[in-house]
């Protein structure tokens, strides 16, 4: 085989792999709302997030608890009788460190944490009969978040501080949660 046509084929096809996943990444962001594209905006200082999609899967544990596959295999818990979402993003204040329950000993480390998931709005009216009937169980029931034209938002208890409740742990989430609050206000007529 000719050296030139070996180089010209293969940066060819290197071309075409590099301008297919431009336009996959450019058809990812079309998919998403700026609610979600731009949440870096509404992030005080301190606090990193990461936006998940794409998933691949669900998958139902012996516990009932529904979880979420990604592209690259981890799974996400999703909140009690809800399913895959459009997008989840993952808050968390690696600068902090908030103790678990007092008296209780663990050698794991918390931070400061918060997930969210994004649905469609038009499962809006069905996401919250499913928050309503979900309050019976005591652990990873839905809590409605938020909304904005586009999306209704949704997390768990367990999904805030990894369900840590004390006040410490309130007092490090309330800044996170009030600017999200304003920032979601920004979506909800927006055109």
């Amino acid at each position: 085989m000719n050296p030139k046509f070996l180089l010209i084929t293969i940066f060819t096809i290197i071309g075409i792999l590099l301008i297919s996943g431009c336009i996959n990444e450019k058809k990812m962001k079309e998919k998403l709302g700026d609610e979600i594209l731009n949440i870096g905006e509404a992030v005080p200082e301190g606090w990193n997030y990461t936006i998940t999609q794409d998933f691949v899967g669900e998958v139902t544990p012996a516990d009932g608890y529904g979880k979420i596959a990604t592209q690259n295999s981890e799974e996400i818990s999703v909140p009690h009788g809800l399913w895959k979402p459009v997008a989840v993003v993952n808050f968390v204040n690696p600068n902090r460190e908030i103790g678990y329950y007092p008296g209780v000993e663990t050698e794991k480390k918390y931070n400061p944490s918060l997930q969210l998931y994004f649905y469609d709005i038009t499962q809006k009216q069905m996401i919250m009969e499913i928050v309503d009937k979900e309050k019976i169980y005591s652990w990873c029931s839905p809590i409605y978040f938020d909304e904005t034209k586009n999306y209704v938002i949704v997390t768990s208890e367990c999904y805030i501080n990894s369900g840590i409740n004390t006040e410490e742990a309130k007092n490090y989430y309330s800044p996170l949660e009030r600017s999200l609050k304003a920032y979601f206000n920004k979506y909800k007529d927006a055109n």
